[in-house]
């Protein structure tokens, strides 16, 4: 279904899948863009979940925005609705978020100004958690932030943005190859950077370019979110090994990420923190040495 005609020089892109409520708060979000030169089209892609409600539609192009396009695939997880979005983009540039972010309202233009210094760059920009109280979404944001620090692209390290706040040209999103498929759970943007960088392809970070993220995590989903990312990082080291080029194990990392959570934070919240980081990397160890045990049958965008 697409709403209102127009010729946008941008694409945004949001896979979603049964969650409307967060859904909605991203696309009023959206629609609250202040327009980038050429403006901008919004694209929503219905992975094999709920429709999204009629309310989300009327928001979508209530706003700033010059288009508004709902897609539907059967089920295939966020890496094929990314895809498809881009497929269906009719804008120069994309930029990619999720149905749980909220941008600030310059996101857009900051991509833009990015770009227009780097134009064959993939550009990263910079996500925040939007529930402080929420110790378990501070703890995987945390984490999340620390390895984009880390894998920042320097000597022999990959590069990592993750993929709710990321912008490139179509072009070359098209000539890097898209999002891998085989990734239908958690890493496709891991691998998505690592091919982009072995491409030889340039990538910079945005600071002006925000997302706020809003996962509302329980004890379960925490330790669930990131065996998932063990599942996507045991996949991620058999497509690197399949190139000639395996992961090496850094224990340096997981040192650093303990550092990073607990910096600047008040004592007991960041015992609290690392404790919560601590389980994190045990779960992904879980998914990382037992990821073929028991197969998903359906692919979830609750990981992020």
């Amino acid at each position: 279904m697409t709403i209102a005609p127009g010729s946008p020089a941008w694409s945004v892109v949001v896979p979603t899948c049964s969650r409307p409520e967060p859904l909605a708060r991203c696309v009023a979000g959206l629609a609250a863009l202040r327009p980038p030169a050429g403006g901008f089209e919004i694209i929503v892609v219905n992975d094999g979940g709920i429709e999204p409600p009629d309310e989300v539609r009327a928001v979508a192009v209530a706003g700033h925005a010059m288009s508004a396009t709902f897609l539907s695939q059967p089920n295939a997880g966020p890496a094929a609705a990314r895809n498809h979005g881009a497929e269906r983009a009719r804008g120069s540039w994309l930029a990619f978020t999720d149905d749980d972010c909220v941008p600030e309202p310059d996101w857009l233009r900051a991509f833009e100004g990015a770009l227009r210094r780097a134009p064959d760059a993939l550009i990263g920009g910079v996500v925040r958690n939007a529930l402080r109280a929420n110790l378990l979404a501070e703890a995987s944001q945390s984490l999340s932030e620390y390895s984009g620090t880390f894998f920042d692209g320097t000597g022999d390290r990959e590069r990592f943005f993750s993929t709710n706040n990321v912008a490139v040209s179509r072009a070359a999103f098209r000539g890097a190859g898209g999002f891998d498929v085989v990734f239908p759970f958690a890493a496709e943007d891991r691998e998505f950077c690592d091919r982009w960088h072995a491409q030889g392809r340039p990538s910079v970070l945005e600071p002006r370019a925000i997302v706020h993220h809003a996962h509302d995590l329980t004890v379960t989903a925490f330790l669930r979110q990131h065996r998932e990312y063990g599942r996507g990082g045991r996949r991620f080291r058999t497509v690197r090994r399949g190139v000639g080029r395996p992961v090496p194990i850094n224990l340096s990392f997981y040192l650093g990420s303990l550092r990073h959570v607990a910096r600047g934070r008040p004592a007991l919240r960041g015992a609290v923190l690392t404790a919560l980081t601590l389980a994190a990397h045990g779960a992904y160890l879980v998914g990382l040495v037992f990821s073929g045990a028991r197969p998903r049958r359906r692919y979830s965008h609750s990981r992020r």
